[in-house]
């Protein structure tokens, strides 16, 4: 699974986003999802009020951080099926630079909106 990381814009840092998480979802939770699949340097869980709570966590190790992803992406938390990718950055889909907007990316999904003028 190595290469993957790197076509999809995915840091080579070890960091993973992890979003739809429940409103009441701690710290220690993220650590407690995640602790098995490598040595966690870091949690940043972004819960702020009346927005649904996101966090990204960072391994030491890149290639945990793509085992976190596959095993834990589609996972039912709860209430809440947990989304689990690499974050977008500027040039991966259309994301931002990095240092820019560090928010949850963007929902994908097989709808799409058709703008045309009638005369």
């Amino acid at each position: 699974m190595s290469g993957w990381a790197d076509e999809r814009g995915g840091e080579g840092d070890g960091r993973i986003y992890v979003g739809n998480l429940p409103t009441d979802v701690r710290e220690k939770d993220l650590e407690d999802l995640f602790y098995k699949y490598g040595r966690i340097r870091e949690i940043e869980l972004k819960n702020r009020h009346g927005l649904v709570p996101f966090a990204f966590v960072r391994f030491e190790d890149p290639r945990d951080a793509e085992d976190a992803i596959y095993g834990r992406n589609g996972y039912d938390y709860g209430q809440c099926r947990l989304r689990v990718e690499f974050p977008r950055t500027y040039g991966s889909r259309g994301g931002w630079p990095r240092g820019g907007r560090n928010g949850p990316p963007t929902r994908r999904s097989d709808f799409r909106v058709l703008v045309s003028e009638n005369y």
